[in-house]
């Protein structure tokens, strides 16, 4: 029998074990939830993945990816995600669906709605890729939580007919399903119809929100939701921002802020009546909000671990009891409740900032100084991005545009501080590099990518082999739904 007739009718071997769907999982949380899961339950990701080329550049960087905690990986049209469901519920039987970051948080609703999984919310989790639609659920079920004005704009004369209201004196405009501090622009009343009229012409294909812009301080909090609503604060850090390559709001540095403070209870109080309000469960979470002169306000918020590995970072701080893959995992995959481990006083042990780095145009690193001495300073405890040589760099407009990203630990925070100063001063590139043997070099560099890139397309595409490790390879169906790749039993 065909491996493309086992799918279609299915086989009792398969059904006997339990698999998970998770989509994309080439990330660093993508692969610590396929290797945890493996460990702890037994159970096997069935990956999705939903765009060929990423997936070829990033699959192999991953050995989780290739190993035996994988049992299948598709190509997946989202388009087509109903009918990929349905022929692969007949063969696996599927427990659960890990959404691990943005934009997996909508498709592993619908699968999970699909599948009758209990962890399913259909109304309440695309709220957190709806920004104004979470906004207005959360006046509705709590008017008395502070809330900015925001609206749905779609031209430039909306813009300007809006902003004649008292809220709407400074504002921004975004994205409305963004992520990454991607694409925000800062304007006022003073701004000119052309400077509008520009931002809404290319983003064109979006849809944007205005919103009342609010001042001050911005933070992030972490923490986890239960199976009953209730929302549970696991660690805050505050946003230091400033303006760059034409940007109002880049990273700078990110600090941890202190548990047992006025400042940390307001800020955790406020985030638990949020997240509760919005009648997430069984997920954890990520909201950023702003204090100003009349106390917290909602930014955004997020039904997902947070980014730049703070999921990891943050467990870290309380010890080895707290572990937020784990967490997350036993309510995907459980409704019980779950004590969490939280050790304040670890927490505040230690002053931890992340330092994050600008570029100020698009280039190749040809020639890279400091990352070796970063690595030897006391402060020194990890990198979230780490910078080698041959890598193309972007002009930094957003949180996933920044050249490197490294993690300080110190007793304090005037320590801290100042070692954040000395990475800065160490790092630097191509500095004695022209732009003739920068372009030189980075052809240099590129050939062999590219050429390890059509190897890898051509592997892909092959006819069906027989490995000795069990692993199994077959070419696309005819309707072009799926491609299997891998399946190991």
């Amino acid at each position: 029998m065909t491996l493309e007739s086992q799918l279609l009718l299915g086989t009792s071997k398969a059904s006997l074990s339990s698999h998970y769907f998770i989509q994309d999982p080439y990330h660093e949380y993508g692969v610590e939830f396929i290797d945890h899961v493996y460990r702890k339950y037994g159970h096997r990701a069935i990956c999705l993945y939903t765009n060929r080329r990423e997936r070829i550049v990033h699959e192999t960087q991953f050995p989780q990816l290739p190993s035996n905690a994988v049992a299948a990986a598709y190509d997946v049209k989202l388009n087509r995600l109903d009918d990929f469901v349905s022929m692969v519920k007949s063969r696996y039987n599927i427990i659960a669906v890990i959404p691990f970051n943005e934009t997996s948080v909508v498709p592993a609703t619908d699968i999970a709605h699909s599948l009758g999984l209990s962890w399913a919310q259909p109304s309440i989790m695309p709220l957190f890729r709806n920004k104004f639609a979470l906004k207005d659920h959360l006046r509705n079920e709590c008017p008395n939580l502070r809330m900015n004005a925001s609206r749905i704009v779609q031209t430039t004369q909306g813009v300007l007919s809006i902003r004649r209201q008292r809220e709407y004196q400074r504002f921004v405009i975004k994205p409305n399903d963004g992520y990454g501090n991607r694409d925000i622009a800062l304007f006022d009343r003073k701004s000119t119809e052309p400077e509008i009229e520009a931002y809404i012409d290319r983003m064109k294909q979006s849809e944007l929100v205005m919103e009342e812009y609010i001042d001050g301080t911005e933070y992030f909090v972490n923490g986890q939701i239960d199976a009953e609503g209730d929302a549970r604060t696991v660690a805050i850090f505050q946003y230091s921002r400033r303006p760059a390559n034409g940007r109002h709001n880049i990273d700078f540095e990110t600090l941890r802020i202190c548990y047992g403070t006025p400042l940390f209870d307001n800020l955790a109080r406020y985030a638990e009546n949020v997240m509760r309000a919005t009648g997430l469960r069984r997920c954890p979470f990520h909201l950023e909000l702003k204090v100003d002169e009349l106390g917290p306000c909602l930014i955004e918020a997020a039904a997902r671990l947070p980014g730049h590995g703070n999921a990891l970072l943050s467990g870290e701080l309380h010890g080895p009891k707290l572990d937020l893959i784990d967490l997350a995992c036993h309510y995907y995959f459980k409704s019980d409740y779950r004590e969490l481990p939280l050790d304040w006083s670890a927490y505040n042990s230690r002053a931890v900032r992340y330092v994050h780095g600008v570029a100020q145009r698009p280039e190749r690193i040809c020639e890279l100084e400091g990352i070796e001495e970063v690595e030897a300073l006391p402060e020194f405890h990890s990198w979230v991005k780490k910078l080698v040589i041959g890598t193309r760099i972007q002009r930094t407009v957003d949180c996933l545009s920044m050249p490197w990203c490294v993690v300080l630990k110190a007793a304090t925070e005037p320590q801290v501080g100042s070692a954040a100063n000395r990475v800065r001063q160490l790092i630097q590139w191509n500095r004695h590099v022209g732009s003739v043997r920068q372009a030189a070099l980075s052809i240099k560099f590129k050939i062999p990518r590219v050429l390890n890139l059509i190897q890898r397309e051509i592997r892909m595409t092959l006819p069906p082999l027989h490995l000795s490790n069990g692993a199994r390879y077959a070419a696309n169906r005819p309707d072009g739904t799926y491609q299997l790749r891998g399946e190991r039993r």
